[in-house]
């Protein structure tokens, strides 16, 4: 408090009867304040600052206050009060547990100490430590801190330091796998706060050293440990330098896969590039030998170094569950428990099996088939964080871009001309070729951009998270339903104009009125998955779907396959008179098959049975 700032006015009474206040002082506290601020125009380092001791003068004014009576500051709210209250509280700041035991241990003490070897570390010990570094990865992915989970492994403080090669590789290639993890999720956006810890707290990720040589670092020690196999004769021994190559490997093949799904940059284009069809094809090999290891991996667990059952460290060597906890925030401290290694391969596993399966979007060539694939694949693998962004890096690397090679506003054309074909993105159209026409489609599509990429981007939040996005994002639908109508009208009018003049009334509408109604569906199905309803609620829901949501789906379906049929027909009407041979008609695919009209039609039905 500064001297020359006169007394605060706002004072507050506090009826709170509290016994810690009753009868003896309070316990001397050195406070000093600072007398004689410089102006604020002065630059800080020239201010000089007179200090004063006032303890006994604010013992003194406290002493005048009656019993539950506080002061109260404007610059000193509830928010700084319960924050000086909670730090250094061992029972609500996490930075003071590491005082009710020893001295935790960091990278130079375990060393000095003998209880961490950095040279000729023996394969079992090896496999131990890769387990346990591991199932601190995944308890990572699973929300918990860096600082925590990964952080804990003394390998990682200073790998430059790690003389045996195994382990000075694997180091790198976790550091180098983290960094890759973390740029996925940066990238993708679609995580909340209890999903993931983005923070690495500062420490160095190794960034000056390539991934490759990262995987040349691996693949060196893999050919020293097969080496040393062929020396020796003991089958056991053999067996356990078989269970550290696959682990090593594993890490070499899970590296690169990382590497070779995360866009690159082409030259002289500003825009990232996700993997071609062909690349994807060698990716999905390595993610499959990658799977073989991991079957190697779980069935040699027992092979390495085990962990005390009475002790939080997931090895007895090489890890410090307390050696971060000073930076962390003085938050309630929050009890950290690392994955089993059994539950921890299995996670790897079924990581790899939601990759192979994300690769697959390279095949949805249009607007309906990937939202179509983002669905299920929310559906199916939703608590996986790591998978769920890179599916959104994969298909859009940048926000306005499919793939990285096509624009998100082409991809919408396609979309509106595979459903309904509307007649100004005909070629045989002459609105096609009129430049108001071309204008105002582009403007309307460049409008409507945001909202059909925000469509993507929820998908790839967790289900709980979907809601809640989905109920603002509606009401952008109701806007582009209102842009699609004008744009209809205006383009009917032009179209009258010409000397064939075909209708253009509900095409652009049609088109976003059935995006908006699966939105709405979605909405309404997903509080259903939530259990977020009451029962007497689910009247109205159920009668909502059945009535409304799902009729109007089949009729949107329904005009736009009509009006497909009837461009067919006009397209054959302008075919060459003198041919005899009745022209073929092109198979459609997409929403024309009438598959998602039969669909659409059971669940309306399910529903009136539920109504």
């Amino acid at each position: 408090m500064d001297l020359n700032q006169s007394e605060p006015q706002d004072l507050s009474l506090a009826a709170v009867q509290s016994n810690a206040l009753s009868g003896a002082d309070p316990s001397p506290v050195e406070v000093i304040v600072c007398e004689g601020d410089a102006p604020a125009e002065q630059p800080a380092e020239m201010v000089r600052r007179e200090w004063k001791e006032i303890t006994s003068e604010f013992f003194g004014c406290v002493k005048e206050l009656q019993l539950g009576e506080l002061i109260h500051d404007n610059m000193f709210g509830l928010f700084d009060a319960m924050s000086a209250i909670e730090m250094m509280d061992p029972k609500m700041d996490a930075g003071m547990c590491c005082n009710k035991e020893a001295t935790p241990l960091n990278f130079q003490t375990a060393v000095e100490s003998g209880k961490m070897k950095l040279a000729n570390l023996e394969s079992r010990e090896l496999i131990g430590i890769i387990d346990a570094t591991y199932s601190c990865m995944v308890s990572w992915l699973e929300g918990h801190s860096m600082a925590q989970t990964v952080l804990t492994c003394l390998y990682l403080h200073q790998p430059d330091k790690i003389e045996d090669k195994a382990m000075k590789s694997f180091a790198v290639a976790i550091y180098k796998i983290i960094n890759l993890i973390r740029s996925f999720i940066l990238r993708a956006r679609v995580y909340e706060e209890e999903d993931f810890q983005p923070s690495n707290y500062g420490y160095d990720m190794y960034m000056d050293l390539t991934e490759t040589k990262a995987c040349n670092m691996l693949k060196s020690a893999e050919e020293d440990w097969v080496k040393k196999a062929k020396d020796l004769d003991g089958v056991k021994e053999k067996d356990e330098i078989n269970a550290l190559v696959s682990r090593l490997k594993f890490t070499r093949l899970f590296l690169q896969c990382l590497v070779a799904l995360y866009p690159s940059k082409v030259s002289n284009v500003i825009t990232n590039v996700s993997p071609s069809k062909t690349e994807m094809i060698d990716i999905v090999k390595t993610l499959n030998g990658a799977l073989e290891l991991t079957q190697v991996m779980e069935k040699t667990i027992e092979f390495g170094t085990q962990p005390d059952v009475d002790a939080d460290t997931p090895n007895t060597m090489g890890f410090s569950m307390m050696v971060n906890q000073r930076l962390l925030p003085p938050t309630f401290p929050r009890y950290t428990k690392i994955k089993e290694r059994s539950t921890c391969i299995q996670y790897l596993s079924e990581l790899i099996q939601r990759l192979k399966h994300a690769c697959k979007i390279v095949h949805c060539t249009n607007y309906h088939s990937a939202l179509n694939f983002f669905m299920d694949f929310s559906k199916k693998f939703g608590p996986c964080l790591l998978s769920r962004s890179i599916l959104q890096t994969l298909y859009l690397p940048s926000h306005d871009t499919v793939f990285g090679t096509k624009k998100l506003t082409e991809v919408l054309k396609e979309s509106a001309k595979t459903f309904i074909a509307p007649p100004v993105l005909l070629s045989d159209n002459p609105l096609s070729s009129n430049p108001a026409a071309i204008n105002c489609v582009d403007s309307f599509f460049a409008y409507n951009e945001h909202t059909f990429s925000v469509l993507f981007e929820i998908c790839g939040y967790n289900r709980a998270r979907q809601r809640d996005k989905l109920g603002i994002m509606l009401s952008n639908f109701a806007n582009l339903q209102d842009e699609a109508e004008r744009v209809d009208a205006y383009l009917h009018s032009l179209s009258m104009k010409h000397e064939n003049p075909r209708q253009h009334l509900a095409c652009f509408g049609t088109w976003v009125l059935y995006h908006c109604l699966r939105a709405m569906s979605f909405f309404l199905l997903s509080g259903l998955e939530l259990e977020l309803y009451s029962v007497h609620e689910y009247l109205y829901i159920f009668w909502y779907l059945y009535q409304f949501l799902f009729g109007w789906i089949v009729s949107a379906l329904t005009r736009a396959d009509t009006s497909l049929v009837e461009q067919d027909y006009a397209a054959d009407a302008k075919g060459p008179k003198g041919s005899q041979k009745k022209p073929k008609v092109k198979k459609r695919k997409g929403k024309s098959d009438g598959k998602e009209i039969i669909f659409n039609q059971a669940m309306q039905n399910m529903c009136g049975g539920y109504y």
